[in-house]
């Protein structure tokens, strides 16, 4: 609907697609090759090649598969082989595997063969896909999450997940502690964030940069520097700084004012 409404004149803030491109799991693997995602990073959109490609990247090392849809942690899962597999390029379906959720960090024992049978579910429908990526270890230093006002940088939630031998998760629901603090005391990471907007709006679509959106950062396995692991734009919360409100309310206006330059049928602007 809202894409017909934009395809008769009706202005999007931002276009729909912008809110799909940057609300999807695939906006990583769309950045992959860049200085923010490394390339062993796949989205998979049906079920044949997720099961031919899986086994492949998983004798890599440890990964972490993110679905498409649910929230706090729900259908992301660590996945790592129970024994030394030796040298393989493809791990059997019958090997023993390991899979902690991201939801509340249990872990399950699987046969690989039916673990990929299981993630099935997160295939159906229109919007089923599935993200592999590499899992960082060093999650459990922190994850980064960057809380953006458009191209603004409004404050950084440092989220380290709880301690123990199989957290992982950097979510509220499964114990990880959040600290709210101000772009200021990473300055590296935010001249990373706003240097590779222009790099992020071309790879998503080129459209208009969502009202509110975040960018979620961990430390790179062997060195210091910043892989993107998620970008979120369909569910962001910030009822606990609700101080953003005017900042939020200010950047709205500031849009409507600069689209009445050429757009007169803003209600709004109408005598």
């Amino acid at each position: 609907m809202l894409r017909e409404l934009c395809k008769n004149g009706l202005e999007g803030l931002p276009h729909p697609d912008a809110m799909v491109n940057y609300g999807a799991k695939n906006a990583v693997e769309k950045l992959r090759g860049t200085s923010l995602v490394p390339r062993d990073v796949y989205t998979y959109y049906d079920f044949e090649t997720f099961k031919f490609n899986f086994p492949k990247t998983l004798a890599k090392g440890v990964r972490v598969l993110k679905q498409n849809r649910g929230s706090t942690g729900e259908g992301i899962w660590r996945v790592e082989t129970i024994g030394e597999i030796g040298n393989k390029k493809e791990i059997p379906l019958k090997t023993k595997v390991k899979c902690t959720e991201a939801k509340d960090n249990h872990v399950e024992e699987w046969e690989l063969g039916e673990f990929i049978d299981f993630c099935v579910q997160y295939l159906d429908g229109e919007n089923g896909m599935l993200l592999d990526m590499p899992f960082l270890e060093r999650i459990t230093e922190g994850e980064i999450r960057v809380f953006m006002l458009r191209d603004k940088t409004m404050n950084v939630v440092h989220k380290k997940p709880a301690s123990g031998p199989d957290a992982f998760s950097a979510t509220l629901f499964s114990g990880a502690k959040y600290r709210y603090e101000s772009p200021d005391k990473w300055p590296d990471l935010i001249n990373i964030v706003q240097g590779s907007i222009p790099l992020i709006r071309e790879k998503l679509g080129n459209y208009d940069i969502p009202l509110i959106w975040t960018a979620d950062f961990i430390l790179d396995t062997d060195k210091d520097t910043y892989v993107l692991g998620e970008i979120n734009a369909s569910c962001v919360g910030f009822t606990t700084h609700l101080e953003l409100s005017d900042d939020v309310a200010d950047e709205v206006i500031r849009l409507m004012e600069a689209d009445s330059v050429v757009n007169r049928n803003w209600m709004a602007f109408q005598n």
